[in-house]
């Protein structure tokens, strides 16, 4: 088995899970009374373990790491070992002298969270009165010892269209970073199905954000949020900055409160535990579970997305959705699949053989026999349009004929209450397809999602001998109703270039 292993740049240990904070979203559930602390002597070793391992950022994070009595003796000893040290702080009880202790001991960053302009909002979403206030005071104490600091922010239904307003507060602030993190279902996030965002708002803030990240002064990440690489890339082609997807058992590794090593916090799977195995490395380079998110053997429609090898998806949403951390990240929007709509004309002794030569291509999911010059018509899915064009030629070759593609511009409807099946006498349905401009085309439209019988309509592309880009697929008792359900359509718009291609048979009816 070959697999790449890198070793970890960054790790975050985390080192409490006090908190005087409940904030709604805390992965670790952190509370005040929390009491089972790994001692001084076994957070050492822990560290020593990833030192001994690799010279890398060591994040120290809870809980509140402040919440230790023993932090600055930690960090010393991290430092000490060769690591470089950041801290992720709540920030209150922060003040001049741990800043100064900070700063003496060659701490790199801080960060702190703010996920609200709004000192109401933000206060709520960590259930702590104040707690906005509190953070401003921090980051002003942070900036006079000199100390670096990013700003993060859990991104939610509450700030998503904010955050334009929330990265120019941190380069207010003086931040060298905006750090949005996307909500992930985890500890005290799991209740909070409320204020998540859709797949559709995951897609619109993953392009906010890559917008902010072009055009921003100061350096803007998104963190649990893998498309991002593949969103700010596609976006900003020749931009020498640098977008990451997710870094688990790669780039990132994350040590919880016991030892376990784990891909990140919100995953709760540990790959083993560093004070029983008494070192980091064997755990990183050989625990199983670590290799099979390496191998990116990935179900759904992450198995085959382009994106693979620079996004990666979610493991702890995919796990948290599917009790499988190999299976697509449920909150991503990209479609990894095009589709459109081909049409051919087969000669009548050919019918049988391309029938079952289109069904058997795996991504055909409907494919209908029709009363028509253009006989034979399927929906086709493919990677890109690349891969459309080579089946669509080996066809047009292997039958001597060509097949037309037909992708949409537009979907108005899709109705799954309509669909009868064509099955005479029972049910009939047929294709309608008309030329329909401009204003005529959103009312000819608008008209056909209106009508009961009418299961799918959309606007598609044209071609030169075929003029038309609105489709409809009309279900009745019989072709004589679909003849008088068009001819009152014809009437009400007076649509001249029509054409009602019945169906003869269905070959093929598959969900894809």
């Amino acid at each position: 088995m070959d697999i790449e292993i890198k070793r970890p740049r960054i790790i975050a240990f985390e080192i409490t899970r006090k908190c005087k904070m409940k904030c709604v979203h805390c992965r670790a559930s952190a509370e005040t009374g929390f009491s089972n602390d790994l001692s001084t002597e076994q957070c050492k070793k822990i560290i020593k373990a990833v030192a001994d391992y690799n010279r890398c950022v060591l994040i120290f994070t809870g809980g509140e790491p402040f919440e230790r009595a023993d932090i600055f003796e930690l960090i010393d000893y991290a430092h000490s070992s060769g690591l470089v040290v950041s801290v992720a702080t709540c920030g209150y009880d922060f003040d001049a002298e741990k800043a100064e202790k900070l700063k003496k001991s060659g701490v790199l960053t801080l960060s702190f969270s703010l996920d609200s302009n709004d000192e109401k909002v933000h206060d709520n979403f960590r259930q702590t009165e104040g707690a906005y206030a509190q953070t401003l005071a921090a980051i002003e104490i942070a900036k006079k010892a000199g100390l670096k600091f990013q700003i993060n922010t859990t991104v939610t239904k509450l700030n998503a269209d904010k955050l334009g307003e929330l990265a120019k507060l941190a380069e207010d602030l003086g931040a060298y970073c905006f750090n949005p993190f996307m909500l992930v279902p985890a500890g005290r996030g799991k209740g909070l199905s409320d204020i998540a965002l859709s797949s559709k708002e995951y897609e619109k803030t993953l392009r906010m954000a890559a917008e902010l990240k072009a055009n921003s002064k100061i350096d803007v990440r998104f963190t649990c949020a893998p498309r991002f690489a593949a969103v700010f890339k596609e976006r900003n082609p020749e931009s020498k900055k640098k977008a990451f997807g997710c870094l688990a058992a790669s780039d990132f590794a994350f040590i919880s409160y016991e030892g376990d090593v784990q891909t990140c916090g919100f995953l709760k799977i540990s790959a083993g535990n560093v004070l029983q195995a008494g070192d980091f490395g064997s755990i990183w380079e050989k625990s199983d579970f670590l290799n099979s998110i390496r191998l990116k053997k990935f179900s759904g429609k992450c198995e085959r997305c382009k994106f693979i090898e620079i996004c990666g998806g979610c493991r702890a949403r995919a796990f948290a959705q599917s009790g499988d951390y190999l299976s697509s990240d449920p909150l991503c929007s990209y479609n990894r699949l095009v589709s459109t709509l081909i049409g051919a004309h087969i000669e009548e002794d050919e019918i049988s053989n391309a029938a079952n030569e289109v069904n058997a291509i795996a991504n055909v999911s409907h494919n209908y026999l029709r009363k028509h010059h253009y006989n034979l018509w399927f929906t086709l899915k493919a990677s890109d349009d690349n891969e459309i064009d080579k089946i669509l030629d080996n066809l047009s070759l292997r039958f001597n004929t060509q097949f037309h593609s037909f992708p949409a511009s537009k979907r108005h409807k899709i109705d799954s209450a309509a669909i009868k099946r064509h099955n005479p006498p029972e049910n009939y349905n047929a294709m309608v397809c008309c030329r329909a401009d401009g204003d005529v085309l959103e009312a000819a439209a608008k008209y056909l999602c209106g009508l009961p019988q009418v299961s799918h309509c959309y606007e598609r592309e044209v071609l030169s001998h075929w003029p038309y880009n609105l489709y409809a697929m009309i279900h009745a008792q019989d072709n004589m109703q679909i003849h008088d359900i068009v001819g009152e359509f014809i009437g009400e718009f007076g649509i001249e270039d029509l054409e009602i291609l019945p169906t003869v048979k269905s070959l093929k009816e598959i969900k894809i």
